[in-house]
Protein backbone atom coordinates (compact mmCIF):
# COMPACT_ATOMS: atom_id res chain seq x y z
CA UNK A 1 0.00 0.00 0.00
CA UNK A 2 2.65 2.48 0.80
CA UNK A 3 4.32 1.58 -2.01
CA UNK A 4 1.58 2.94 -4.26
CA UNK A 5 0.65 5.71 -2.26
CA UNK A 6 4.42 6.61 -3.02
CA UNK A 7 3.97 5.98 -6.76
CA UNK A 8 0.80 8.00 -7.00
CA UNK A 9 2.71 11.05 -4.47
CA UNK A 10 5.61 11.25 -7.27
CA UNK A 11 3.81 11.12 -10.02
CA UNK A 12 1.19 13.95 -8.80
CA UNK A 13 4.84 15.90 -8.07
CA UNK A 14 6.03 15.46 -11.52
CA UNK A 15 2.79 16.50 -13.04
CA UNK A 16 2.76 19.82 -11.27
CA UNK A 17 6.72 20.27 -12.26
CA UNK A 18 5.99 19.46 -15.43
CA UNK A 19 3.28 22.28 -15.32
CA UNK A 20 5.46 24.76 -13.31
CA UNK A 21 8.28 24.12 -16.16
CA UNK A 22 5.66 25.18 -19.10
CA UNK A 23 4.50 27.90 -17.22
CA UNK A 24 7.85 29.49 -16.41
CA UNK A 25 9.15 29.17 -20.06
CA UNK A 26 6.19 30.69 -21.48
CA UNK A 27 6.48 33.41 -18.79
CA UNK A 28 10.13 34.01 -19.95
CA UNK A 29 9.43 33.70 -23.30
CA UNK A 30 6.11 36.04 -23.67
CA UNK A 31 8.10 38.70 -21.66
CA UNK A 32 10.77 38.71 -24.00
CA UNK A 33 8.78 38.23 -27.00
CA UNK A 34 6.86 41.75 -25.73
CA UNK A 35 10.21 43.32 -25.10
CA UNK A 36 9.65 45.98 -28.14
CA UNK A 37 12.91 45.90 -30.33
CA UNK A 38 14.04 42.97 -29.15
CA UNK A 39 14.72 40.46 -31.43
CA UNK A 40 15.23 36.72 -30.33
CA UNK A 41 14.57 35.35 -33.97
CA UNK A 42 17.89 36.38 -35.41
CA UNK A 43 21.00 34.04 -35.14
CA UNK A 44 22.05 35.63 -32.25
CA UNK A 45 19.28 37.67 -30.27
CA UNK A 46 19.65 41.57 -31.73
CA UNK A 47 18.17 45.01 -30.77
CA UNK A 48 16.60 46.20 -34.01
CA UNK A 49 17.67 49.21 -35.05
CA UNK A 50 14.15 50.48 -36.18
CA UNK A 51 12.97 50.64 -32.50
CA UNK A 52 16.40 52.78 -31.16
CA UNK A 53 14.97 56.06 -29.77
CA UNK A 54 17.27 58.77 -28.12
CA UNK A 55 15.64 61.30 -25.64
CA UNK A 56 16.41 63.83 -23.72
CA UNK A 57 17.01 63.15 -20.07
CA UNK A 58 15.57 67.30 -19.68
CA UNK A 59 12.65 66.96 -21.36
CA UNK A 60 10.55 63.81 -21.54
CA UNK A 61 8.71 65.14 -24.69
CA UNK A 62 11.67 65.43 -26.74
CA UNK A 63 13.25 62.24 -29.09
CA UNK A 64 14.36 61.16 -32.17
CA UNK A 65 14.00 57.32 -33.76
CA UNK A 66 17.18 56.92 -35.25
CA UNK A 67 16.65 55.39 -38.33
CA UNK A 68 13.36 57.69 -38.94
CA UNK A 69 13.94 60.81 -38.70
CA UNK A 70 16.48 62.90 -40.51
CA UNK A 71 18.95 66.06 -39.12
CA UNK A 72 16.55 68.83 -39.31
CA UNK A 73 13.93 66.88 -37.29
CA UNK A 74 16.79 66.19 -35.12
CA UNK A 75 18.13 69.77 -35.04
CA UNK A 76 14.18 70.53 -34.48
CA UNK A 77 13.79 68.19 -31.06
CA UNK A 78 16.95 69.17 -29.98
CA UNK A 79 18.06 72.44 -30.84
CA UNK A 80 21.08 74.80 -29.77
CA UNK A 81 23.94 72.11 -30.33
CA UNK A 82 27.34 73.45 -28.86
CA UNK A 83 29.06 72.24 -32.17
CA UNK A 84 27.13 71.57 -36.02
CA UNK A 85 29.50 71.91 -38.78
CA UNK A 86 30.66 69.37 -41.84
CA UNK A 87 33.46 67.39 -41.47
CA UNK A 88 34.78 64.80 -44.56
CA UNK A 89 34.48 61.50 -43.37
CA UNK A 90 37.03 59.79 -45.50
CA UNK A 91 35.49 55.65 -44.79
CA UNK A 92 32.72 57.01 -47.36
CA UNK A 93 34.18 59.77 -48.78
CA UNK A 94 31.07 61.72 -48.19
CA UNK A 95 30.21 65.09 -45.79
CA UNK A 96 29.01 64.05 -42.71
CA UNK A 97 28.19 66.36 -39.87
CA UNK A 98 29.17 65.49 -35.94
CA UNK A 99 26.73 67.55 -33.89
CA UNK A 100 27.68 67.85 -30.18
CA UNK A 101 25.81 68.71 -26.52
CA UNK A 102 28.63 68.64 -24.49
CA UNK A 103 30.23 65.64 -24.07
CA UNK A 104 27.83 63.81 -26.44
CA UNK A 105 28.23 63.53 -29.89
CA UNK A 106 25.74 62.73 -32.94
CA UNK A 107 27.27 61.78 -36.37
CA UNK A 108 24.67 62.15 -39.04
CA UNK A 109 25.64 60.97 -42.76
CA UNK A 110 23.72 62.63 -45.51
CA UNK A 111 20.71 63.43 -43.40
CA UNK A 112 20.59 60.31 -41.40
CA UNK A 113 22.29 59.56 -38.17
CA UNK A 114 25.35 57.40 -38.42
CA UNK A 115 26.76 57.21 -35.17
CA UNK A 116 26.39 58.45 -31.67
CA UNK A 117 28.65 58.41 -28.24
CA UNK A 118 27.02 59.13 -24.87
CA UNK A 119 28.99 60.73 -22.47
CA UNK A 120 26.74 62.16 -19.59
CA UNK A 121 22.84 61.57 -18.93
CA UNK A 122 21.79 64.65 -20.66
CA UNK A 123 20.24 61.78 -23.34
CA UNK A 124 19.32 58.75 -23.05
CA UNK A 125 18.64 55.45 -25.43
CA UNK A 126 15.45 53.38 -25.54
CA UNK A 127 12.88 51.47 -27.62
CA UNK A 128 10.31 54.01 -26.39
CA UNK A 129 8.99 52.57 -23.51
CA UNK A 130 12.22 51.96 -21.21
CA UNK A 131 15.28 53.61 -21.59
CA UNK A 132 18.63 53.66 -20.37
CA UNK A 133 21.09 56.43 -19.74
CA UNK A 134 24.82 57.02 -18.66
CA UNK A 135 24.89 56.58 -14.28
CA UNK A 136 21.81 53.87 -14.62
CA UNK A 137 23.45 50.31 -13.05
CA UNK A 138 23.90 47.76 -16.03
CA UNK A 139 21.10 45.63 -14.40
CA UNK A 140 18.79 48.25 -16.32
CA UNK A 141 20.26 46.84 -19.39
CA UNK A 142 17.91 44.30 -19.27
CA UNK A 143 14.85 45.92 -19.72
CA UNK A 144 16.01 46.66 -23.80
CA UNK A 145 18.36 43.78 -23.97
CA UNK A 146 17.36 40.52 -21.60
CA UNK A 147 20.03 38.47 -22.46
CA UNK A 148 22.92 41.16 -22.10
CA UNK A 149 26.28 39.90 -20.83
CA UNK A 150 28.58 42.34 -19.00
CA UNK A 151 32.35 40.77 -20.32
CA UNK A 152 35.27 41.98 -17.90
CA UNK A 153 38.23 43.71 -19.06
CA UNK A 154 41.34 44.74 -17.53
CA UNK A 155 39.78 47.94 -15.63
CA UNK A 156 36.34 48.34 -16.80
CA UNK A 157 32.93 46.35 -18.27
CA UNK A 158 31.80 46.30 -21.14
CA UNK A 159 28.22 45.05 -22.82
CA UNK A 160 28.05 44.30 -26.66
CA UNK A 161 24.51 44.36 -27.57
CA UNK A 162 24.09 43.43 -31.39
CA UNK A 163 22.09 45.12 -33.60
CA UNK A 164 19.55 43.56 -36.93
CA UNK A 165 18.22 45.57 -39.69
CA UNK A 166 14.68 44.08 -40.73
CA UNK A 167 16.13 40.46 -39.28
CA UNK A 168 19.77 41.27 -40.76
CA UNK A 169 22.10 41.45 -37.94
CA UNK A 170 24.52 44.93 -38.57
CA UNK A 171 28.02 45.04 -38.12
CA UNK A 172 27.75 47.92 -35.94
CA UNK A 173 26.81 47.35 -31.99
CA UNK A 174 25.75 49.00 -29.27
CA UNK A 175 28.13 49.02 -26.66
CA UNK A 176 28.24 49.76 -23.03
CA UNK A 177 31.15 50.68 -21.33
CA UNK A 178 30.66 50.22 -17.34
CA UNK A 179 32.94 50.91 -14.45
CA UNK A 180 33.08 47.84 -12.19
CA UNK A 181 33.41 49.26 -9.08
CA UNK A 182 30.08 51.00 -9.01
CA UNK A 183 28.26 49.13 -12.23
CA UNK A 184 27.47 52.27 -13.72
CA UNK A 185 26.72 52.81 -17.36
CA UNK A 186 29.88 55.22 -18.32
CA UNK A 187 29.71 55.44 -22.31
CA UNK A 188 27.22 54.12 -24.41
CA UNK A 189 28.23 54.09 -28.26
CA UNK A 190 26.86 53.03 -31.24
Amino acid sequence: MSELLTKLYLDSAMKNFSIFLVLVFSFHSTSYGQIQGYNPNTFIPTFDTNYIIIKSSESIDKEFSFLKNTLPSFLEEFPNPDKNEDFYYEMDEKMARPITYGQNEFYFLGEKMDAFHLKDSKFSIGNGKDFIKIGDHHSSVSKLFPPYELEIRTDYGIIIIPLSYHGIVVDEPISLIVDLKTGNITKINI
